[in-house]
């Protein structure tokens, strides 16, 4: 029995909802534990489980409703979560509601103001009728009080009408647009009593919550509560919302800060109030300890009554033939709010500039926005005082590099390239501004009493340094020097040991709470709660922290705002006074995550030997993220307290055991994870494999890696799960997660290509008419990219039912050296099933000239086709241009930038790429070739489009334009081009024409209305044209 998931997934919806819960930042369930990367969201992992236990039946439209509805994501469901703060106004009501609706409104509102005046006049005369007169007097009170009844009556009428058009309104809007005033699934308690009556009807069960639910269809498939695992659990999405929706919950991961992260996540936010206050509690505690110090240090403080909250550091260098030291920053701006800059003023006698904090005009705000007086551009020093002088920065490191920093150095010593500095600091006051408190903020360079401040902490730092690094209170790691990322370190600053990554100031507030937490800690829970908020603090709060300037948001920023160790020449320390809500990692967590539990073990994922019914893995691909040599950024500040919390575990994230990279040791690791994990499952299990990859080269790879572990694929689709600014990678890369679907292969049965051409032929058809049938009608359920991925994963579902193809083991076929550009068998059935849905997939209103059309024709109209519903990734263009089998697709397009591809229209093709029909090249008009190098003409012949007879007619579109939309010189270039085959071809046209013609009405299609005009007067004219 194939499961729901094997059979559709509700892809808009979910992509909605994730995007949803990414756009939350910090506001998510698990990022206040510690930063992670590439955490998949969890409304996705839920939904993957709970299509993973629930079976399909025949009724595929009834199943999505209760799909649905069981995650809150039907309609009656988005009601529920609406929130009450989110309501619509009067106004927003009256803008969407219908005429009846209207005047209904209006007839009520009328009704009202009547009650209301009669209500008011009878109150009066109840008041005036004499005292004496009681018959008069209880006739006038029982007036007053039918009176009071139709103003109730009344208000109730209209309080039901405006629910009514609340959620009509609601319910007008798309589904995104709903999210934006609902809660997250997540945050509910799930779906109302009326609602699993009706999922109960349906699925058999009699639960009345999702864990129950979840328990039953356990039951029903295995036997007992659902086991679902996850091998490279990282920040720990996969096991904690596995637990959380009532399965038993199993992580493991080779390195020790995702095994923390997994832990906290089940044990923190898992562990219950009694567990989180505890770990809040110490949190508190040694946060007002530090504060108590660092005031009484008067680090922080001035003699004004001011404590400062951010610090302002540089780079500086003096160049060689510069007679001063230049500070260093791409940009002088500190604050677009505020309007402050740093300006550098030379001080007679003195190498150092002085910084001159200033409060500039609207008109010098624009300049410093636009970069004015940066002596960073390009890689170059720029002289701030003569724009004219620069060194190259990679040449001011010297040919042998910069001086390695030792241990002991916390500092740059006197003598080294890179100096560093203090160049402004923000001072907060308190004052009391009509009658409540109220911070008042100034920018200010530093002065002999703040640099005073800088060596008294430099000489704290240095009383407690040995000591503290010797307890685990602050780094001693050194840093790998061979890893991508950790290479950069010593290349660009001559950094060596994870602490030259932070200023003395942040190394001595770091290790004074850190020494403070681990004195007050006793649990475990306490102690990773302290861990983690160490390692957020460190994330915040580093030399690696850039100082971010925009309007609203003057502060530092988070070291990982990507996937990189940035080093900048500027950069922001925070004071301690604003790490309090950094370090407490469970502020606002919610209760509805009590007591969750689950396992985890650090270990290598070939070694595991826990069964689990479900896997749900997330593996490391191409590396895309560097994760072994990030996360030490965070082991660094973990190391040896660790082992007080967990003494099994290996403090070291084993990098030499990581499975990354995508050569022959990758496959290897990977083929043996799979197997293992194939090994310990039952026969009915099924294996859900994420991967974010959209190159039908890496499905292959990836594909046959799978196989060769005894897999085979039942479904797959894709997730939009990044917020617009955040993704691995972009163009190429599908913005989202790939979703595999994997069920253990039974039988070793031999495969023969000329058979499976055909069967994938009919799977990738099959796969894609079920996908209409759910799409026809309502909001579309799949996009362009789901349909590719469709044909990918049909192909994969006929090639890995096989033991082996043509006689060949797939062992044998996932290790095989092959010359660049040769394809294995499995790559060639993978690109022939995208050409089949290609082929499948017409253009609505192309049904009748489709057949007729070449492969590059085609090529370009479904091109258009995906363009007119929003389509810009590259990487989406390329995939078509495979399955049409277009080599080169350049020449037709307007732009192919990875984010932002468009089509030439008409009008932007012009002449170009354009050839007589059936010519060899000769004679060519403005031909583009497909080989066009640096000035010379294409050697390799004319574009296979510029003959094409719709590449003709696009050009007499350009020309009915380009005369005013006056159709004739457009129908005699066809006439003359064509001769008496344009009659032939003339109803073919028509057809082409008044497709084009719809592309100016759809979101986005602006450059092609005044083409889609001319196309509507063209079509007319040649409907009406007779010999």
């Amino acid at each position: 029995m194939p499961t729901f998931i094997e059979t559709q997934f509700p892809i808009a919806r979910l992509s909605a909802e994730a995007y949803k819960e990414r756009k939350a930042n910090n506001g998510q369930t698990l990022t206040r534990l510690g930063k992670w990367w590439g955490r998949k969201p969890l409304i996705l992992v839920r939904a993957s489980i709970l299509g993973m236990l629930m079976p399909a039946s025949h009724d595929a439209k009834k199943d999505r409703e209760i799909f649905l509805k069981i995650l809150t994501m039907d309609d009656a469901g988005a009601i529920q979560r609406w929130k009450l703060g989110e309501r619509f106004g009067t106004s927003e009501l009256m803008a969407v509601a219908t005429p009846l609706q209207r005047e209904r409104w209006d007839a009520l509102d009328r009704r009202l103001d009547a009650a209301r005046q009669n209500q008011q006049a009878l109150s009066t005369a109840v008041k005036q009728s004499p005292k004496s007169d009681d018959q008069a007097k209880t006739a006038a009170q029982l007036a007053a009080k039918a009176a009071d009844r139709e103003v109730l009556e009344a208000e109730q009428a209209r309080q039901a009408l405006m629910a009514e058009l609340q959620v009509f309104a609601f319910q007008s809007l798309s589904y995104a647009e709903r999210l934006t005033r609902c809660e997250r699934p997540e945050n509910i308690d799930g779906p109302t009593a009326a609602a699993w009556t009706e999922i109960n009807a349906h699925l058999g069960t009699t639960a009345t919550c999702l864990s129950e639910l979840i328990d039953q269809l356990g039951q029903r498939s295995f036997g007992h509560t659902p086991r679902v695992g996850d091998s490279f659990c990282g920040g720990g999405s996969i096991p904690f919302e596995a637990a959380r929706i009532g399965c038993e919950a199993f992580g493991s991961d080779l390195n020790p800060v995702a095994g923390l992260l997994t832990w906290a996540s089940l044990n923190l936010l898992g562990g219950g109030r009694v567990v989180q206050e505890e770990v809040m509690r110490v949190q508190a505690e040694a946060l007002a300890a530090t504060d108590r110090q660092v005031t009484a240090w008067r680090i922080e403080h001035n003699d004004q009554g001011e404590r400062a909250d951010a610090y302002l550091y540089c780079v500086e260098v003096k160049p060689e033939g510069c007679d001063y030291f230049i500070p260093l920053a791409p940009s002088w701006l500190i604050g677009e709010k505020s309007k402050v800059v740093a300006r550098w003023q030379r001080v007679p006698g003195s190498d150092r500039l002085q910084p001159d904090i200033a409060v500039v005009s609207d008109a010098d705000l624009k300049l410093y926005k636009d970069k004015q007086g940066a002596t960073v551009v390009d890689s170059r020093v720029i002289d701030p005082f003569d724009a004219n002088r620069s060194w190259s920065v990679e040449s001011l490191r010297g040919p042998e590099g910069l001086r390695r920093w030792t241990n002991e150095d916390i500092v740059p010593r006197a003598g080294d390239v890179f100096q560093e500095r203090l160049y402004c600091v923000r001072w907060v006051k308190t004052v009391i501004h009509n009658g409540k408190p109220k911070e008042v903020r100034r920018y200010a360079a530093p002065d002999a009493a703040d640099l005073a401040r800088e060596a008294q902490v430099l000489a704290l730092l240095r009383e407690r340094f040995a000591d503290w690094q010797r307890e685990g209170f602050i780094p001693s790691m050194p840093v790998p020097e061979s890893g991508d990322e950790t290479a950069r370190l010593y290349r660009e600053r001559g950094w060596t040991h994870w602490h030259h990554l932070f200023t003395p100031r942040q190394l001595l507030t770091h290790g004074l709470l850190a020494e403070q937490s681990f004195s007050l800690a006793r649990s475990k829970a306490a102690i990773v709660g302290c861990l983690l908020g160490l390692g957020r603090m460190a994330d915040w709060n580093a030399r690696l922290s850039a100082w971010m300037f925009h309007a609203g948001n003057e502060k530092g920023n988070q070291v990982f705002y990507n996937q990189a160790l940035n080093c900048h020449f500027n950069y922001a320390t925070r004071a301690f006074s604003k790490l309090g809500d950094t370090f407490s990692i469970l502020s606002g967590v919610s209760e509805g995550n009590s007591e969750v539990g689950g396992s985890l073990a650090q270990i290598d994922a070939r070694d595991l030997r826990e069964t689990c019914d479900l896997w749900i893995t997330d593996p490391p691909y191409a590396d895309a993220v560097n994760y072994h040599e990030l996360g030490d950024f965070f082991l660094a500040w973990y190391d040896k307290q660790l082992n007080k919390a967990f003494p099994e575990w290996t403090p070291d994230a084993r990098a030499e055991l990581a499975v990354r990279g995508d050569g022959d040791d990758f496959r290897r690791s990977m083929v043996e994870i799979y197997k293992n994990l194939a090994r310990h499952m039952p026969d009915n299990g099924l294996q859900m494999v994420m991967f974010t990859h959209q190159d039908p080269a890496v499905w292959a790879d990836l594909g046959m890696i799978l196989w060769a572990a005894g897999l085979k694929a039942t479904a797959a689709w894709t997730i939009s799960t990044e917020t617009d600014a955040v993704g691995i990678k972009k163009g190429n890369y599908v913005q989202g997660t790939v979703c595999l679907v994997l069920r253990k292969r039974a039988a070793n049965e031999p495969g023969f290509l000329d058979e499976v051409y055909p069967l994938v032929e009919d799977e990738v058809k099959r796969q894609i008419a079920s996908m209409q049938a759910l799409d026809e009608g309502g909001e579309p359920n799949f996009n362009d990219a789901d349909y590719q991925l469709a044909a990918y994963a049909a192909a994969l579902k006929v090639l890995t039912q096989y033991g082996n193809l043509d006689g060949k083991d797939v062992e044998h076929e996932v290790f095989a050296v092959r010359a660049k550009g040769e394809k294995s068998d499995f790559q060639a059935v993978i690109e022939r099933a995208l050409g089949i849905a290609c082929d499948t997939l017409i253009p609505r209103g192309l049904e009748n000239a489709w057949r007729d059309l070449s492969l590059v024709e085609r090529y370009y109209l479904r091109s258009l086709d995906i363009e007119s519903r929003g389509e810009r990734r590259k990487g989406m263009y390329e995939e078509l241009a495979r399955g049409f089998g277009v080599t080169d697709i350049k020449p037709l397009l307007k732009s192919d930038k990875a984010n932002g591809t468009r089509v030439a229209s008409a009008s932007a093709l012009a002449a170009s790429v354009l050839v007589a029909v059936g010519a060899d090249g000769s004679g060519a008009t403005g031909q583009i070739g497909t080989n066009v190098g640096r000035g010379r003409a294409a050697a390799a012949g004319p574009h296979p489009f510029a003959a094409s007879p719709l590449r003709h007619l696009l050009f007499a579109v350009r020309e009915t334009a380009a005369n005013d939309n006056s159709p004739e010189p457009g129908r005699q270039y066809l006439r003359d081009t064509f001769g008496q085959g344009y009659w032939g071809r003339r109803e073919g046209f028509v057809n082409l024409l008044e497709w084009l013609a719809a592309l100016g009405n759809a979101e986005g299609m602006g450059e092609w209305v005044a083409d889609s005009d001319a196309a509507r007067m063209l079509a007319g004219r040649l409907r009406n044209d007779h010999a």
